[in-house]
């Protein structure tokens, strides 16, 4: 068993060694029996009598596993450097292209050739000759309701929040933990606190008006007790030739990035860190959905009763669309795909041939096919799971604490799954259910607050700087050479208003990618 484990239970109680039948029942099963009855962030590994070798990734994917299949031999390893080392033919650069196209296009093909992941919840069994991968979890388990109402859904989601959030607190003596202010992070705040030895709060601040929410969370940090740090983004620890997380098998980290590490270095030996605390996958676990696959599904699963006229009134209120609006989109929404989620491509600065490729081959992501029965929402609702899961380490774990993003805890995700999209937009909220869950708890501007800050003044900051390294670095880049992108989109006008947004912010996910091919490409 590698990683941290917990036995189900309230509270839920880690497990450092096997006592008396336990070991024994599971390797019965290969492992089996830990999805009903454990939980954590762990890779379980069963040899049987038979030397067949069975590998279970646990549900949450709060640790990586990936896989190198050779002639003779699998390699696993948590970190990719384990698996390969930088040189000619190693980058696949058609997957780069379909990380690059959409967020739904990575499954487990990584970008480094003939390296894959192991989802979370697939045990991969090898044996002899043979290698199998089976999903022994899936998301598409736990989507029936458990016809609880609102009130009864927010208590049971904040006993497992804080049961879980409350578990991982007390395995680390030294707790950092990402508060900007937002809902997410303050529920992991208010549910770390009684059970963390010691756990400091960081609120990161980048220029302009939404880029600083110190109010926020020193709004949340005062009114639970904690102490509360703030620290300011630096141009100077920018290099935008440099790859941002090398580490991780797909280019998908922001260049801003590196800014927030040279602040994680400098308050982890500070403060004797052991661990980084984040909300990170909140917004997807808690169902932030503002389109109208809540509609379609209270519709398909209730039918026109009365009730569905709240749910229409919730759409208007959170979209600020009318009810004519409303309902004309959800019938053009079901017409289009039976409701169901859709990949997006974007081929903005890929080259032209690429697209129709890539969207040609859709999604490869098991979670991603529904089945044929699942709500509409419920589909958005797992699409936001898988993306939640992406680049969860954000440093290699020999030489940095490790980041823990509780909310993905496995109890944690099954509930609420298991909770009506319509009850997640309750009176006109996102995440109506975990408001309600933590009112009592955290202040009201935390619990009302929808609109987020960002440090996109910052990157955007980093594109204005240093825009003559970055169409630079992408003319005489791998991605160029490669046929991956279409080097006009250097050659549009600037434009200074906020449309021009988009092109700039597209140009530095372009380099951010390209430095990470080029740190794969050359030994």
């Amino acid at each position: 068993m590698i990683g941290h484990l917990f036995k189900k239970g309230r509270p839920s109680v880690r497990v450092r060694k096997w006592t008396g039948t336990r070991g024994s029942a599971l390797a019965a099963n290969n492992g089996q029996s830990l999805l009903g009855d454990y939980w954590g962030g762990y890779v379980f590994v069963h040899v049987d009598d038979g030397r067949t070798a069975h590998v279970l990734r646990d549900p949450s994917g709060l640790l990586p596993c990936y896989v190198r299949r050779g002639r003779d031999r699998v390699v696993l390893a948590g970190d990719i450097t384990d698996l390969a080392s930088p040189g000619p033919r190693q980058v696949n650069f058609h997957e780069i292209a379909r990380i690059l196209a959409s967020g739904d296009a990575r499954g487990r093909i990584t970008c480094i050739v003939d390296v894959e992941e192991l989802i979370a919840g697939e045990c991969l069994t090898v044996e002899k000759e043979e290698l199998r991968v089976e999903q022994w979890w899936t998301p598409w388990d736990h989507v029936a309701p458990r016809h609880l109402d609102i009130e009864e859904a927010a208590a049971q989601l904040r006993e497992t929040i804080a049961d879980c959030v409350g578990a991982w607190a007390s395995c680390f003596s030294s707790i950092l933990l990402g508060l900007s202010g937002g809902l997410d992070s303050s529920i992991v705040a208010a549910a770390a606190t009684p059970r963390a030895g010691r756990l400091t709060a960081l609120t990161l601040v980048s220029p302009g008006f939404t880029g600083d929410e110190r109010p926020y969370a020193r709004a949340a940090a005062n009114s639970l007790g904690i102490n509360l740090r703030d620290a300011g983004f630096d141009l100077a620890d920018i290099d935008v030739g440099r790859a941002v997380t090398p580490q991780h098998p797909w280019p998908i980290s922001p260049i801003f990035k590196q800014a927030v590490a040279a602040i994680h270095r400098t308050m982890e030996l500070e403060l004797a860190v052991d661990a980084h605390f984040s909300g990170n996958g909140g917004d997807g676990i808690f169902c932030s959905i503002r389109s109208v696959v809540p509609l379609l599904d209270r519709f398909l699963s209730e039918g026109p009763r009365l009730p569905l006229a709240a749910t229409i009134r919730d759409m208007t209120t959170l979209t600020g669309a009318d009810v004519l609006t409303v309902l004309r989109r959800s019938w053009a929404r079901y017409r289009r795909s039976g409701g169901l989620h859709e990949p997006r491509f974007n081929g903005y600065g890929l080259a032209v041939d690429l697209l129709p490729k890539i969207s040609a081959r859709g999604f490869t992501h098991p979670w991603l096919a529904a089945p044929v029965d699942a709500l509409p929402g419920k589909s958005v609702h797992v699409a936001f799971l898988m993306r939640a899961q992406k680049s969860i380490e954000l440093y290699p774990r020999r030489r940095a604490p490790p980041h823990i993003a509780p909310l993905q805890s496995q109890p944690i995700i099954e509930l609420c799954l298991s909770i009506p999209t319509w009850n997640w937009i309750a009176d006109g909220s996102d995440r109506a259910v975990a408001r309600k869950a933590f009112r009592d708890l955290l202040p009201k501007p935390i619990i009302d607050r929808t609109q987020k800050g960002g440090p996109g003044e910052f990157h955007l900051s980093i594109y204005r700087l240093q825009r003559e390294h970055l169409h630079a670095l992408l003319r005489e880049g791998v991605l160029a050479a490669s046929g991956i992108i279409d080097t006009s989109i250097l050659d549009e006008p600037e434009d200074p208003s906020w449309r021009g947004n988009a092109r700039e912010q597209r140009i530095l996910a372009l380099a951010a990618a390209e430095s990470w091919a080029r740190r794969w490409s050359f030994a």
